[in-house]
């Protein structure tokens, strides 16, 4: 997400490949799939999860939170074209087992029948997925060697929804949100930050709208090249921006945004994400569970706490099993024990670096969960009494 040069901490995830998978009717594939990343595990550091807000502000994360929309579902009369579109365009079949819905939280995929687990429940072929190669020549051609993938992907959104019906991406352009539908903290008023200016998600929006201005900044002299695109805001590319970062996926093959796939909604208990098939050059998802018709099918984003979910997707989960919190200490330059409780910090918490690659501060640590059970205080107290120990018998 944010490329932020602050010394926030920042989670760096792998592509690992993954293990051949059990597919329908337990055939077992050969091929050697790889796992995709939202973008958000590459550059959103931890943040601490807001607490104790006003009742104003609870209200948008009630409505946010997919809690809240359990078991319903309604027909998207507004989406019932945009599958036999898409198939249409990829000329081959994506899914017979999935609909396009809408649920309290917004549009969400749900099965058409019933789904066993280990079924490939959809393929979108790379040939209708949204990489920065469907940027314009013109516009690529005098774009800075500086602009990042994210802001090219977001220029292609932007100059896709000027083009409007005549766009060949239109079906898909209209089902991005637009401001006022989204529910991340870099769109929320001055008034409503600072209800949390003392969580380090307020710096972290902070950060972030920072790194979309000056993106913006750096965007402009090329847009201005153009009079249909001259009148792109900066609210506008705030826009775009965020259906990149909130939606896109990393893979071998770079940042991607995979129309359908991207309708699903998060759920961090599922084992199911987006898998790329490099030699078959199609994405897809299997099942992780079984599924009932008119039941949402549902994908994991990435192990994610709160404050990154709201910041980077606009919604929290009550229940999350990934939340973890990040606390600031000090530990003075002159303490005797200074090396061995930082020894003992490293140690016990992620391994983690900032944006532009160097070490966390040293006044920085990460809590979190897990496995849903959060570190035992008594592994900390023997290993601090272990230093003790050490530093007595140095002395």
């Amino acid at each position: 997400m944010s490329h932020s040069q602050s010394s926030a901490c920042l989670i760096h995830a792998s592509r690992l490949p993954c293990t051949p998978r059990t597919l329908k009717h337990d055939v077992l594939t050969t091929t050697m799939l790889h796992c995709g990343s939202r973008i958000a595990k590459l550059f959103r550091s931890p943040v601490t999860p807001p607490f104790n807000f006003p009742r104003r502000l609870l209200i948008k994360f009630e409505f946010s939170s997919l809690f809240q929309a359990k078991g319903l579902n309604t027909s998207d009369e507004e989406s019932d074209e945009f599958l036999p579109w898409l198939e249409r365009k990829a000329r081959t079949k994506i899914s017979s087992m999935l609909w396009i819905g809408k649920s309290a939280y917004g549009r969400s995929l749900f099965a058409s029948e019933n789904i066993r687990t280990g079924d490939c429940i959809l393929k979108v072929p790379y040939s209708v997925e949204i990489t920065p190669d469907n940027l314009l020549p013109k516009i690529r051609a005098i774009l800075s060697d500086k602009i990042g993938t994210v802001s090219k992907l977001a220029i292609i959104l932007l100059v896709e929804r000027k083009m409007g019906q005549s766009s060949g991406w239109a079906p898909y352009i209209c089902c991005l949100p637009q401001h006022g539908e989204i529910h991340s903290t870099i769109f929320w008023s001055e008034y409503e930050l600072n209800m949390i200016c003392q969580s380090s998600v307020y710096q972290e929006t902070v950060n972030q709208k920072a790194k979309i201005e000056k993106d913006f900044a750096a965007v402009v002299p090329a847009l201005q090249q153009f009079p249909d695109l001259e009148s792109i805001t900066l609210q506008d590319f705030m826009c775009a921006y965020f259906s990149v970062t909130s939606r896109a996926w990393e893979s071998t093959k770079g940042l991607s945004l995979i129309p359908f796939t991207d309708f699903m909604n998060h759920d961090g208990g599922s084992k199911s994400i987006v898998l790329f098939d490099d030699d078959k050059m199609f994405s897809e998802v299997i099942a992780d569970r079984n599924y009932a018709p008119g039941e949402e099918v549902l994908i994991n984003y990435g192990k994610f706490p709160n404050a990154m979910l709201l910041l980077d997707f606009g919604f929290t989960l009550p229940y999350n099993i990934h939340d973890q919190v990040q606390i600031q200490l000090s530990i003075p330059h002159d303490d005797n024990l200074r090396e061995m409780k930082l020894e003992l910090l490293q140690h016990l918490t992620p391994k983690i670096k900032d944006a532009v690659g160097f070490n966390c501060p040293d006044d920085t640590f990460i809590i979190k969960y897990e496995d849903t059970i959060l570190l035992e205080p008594s592994k900390c107290m023997e290993k601090l009494k272990t230093i003790k120990h050490t530093h007595i018998r140095h002395s």
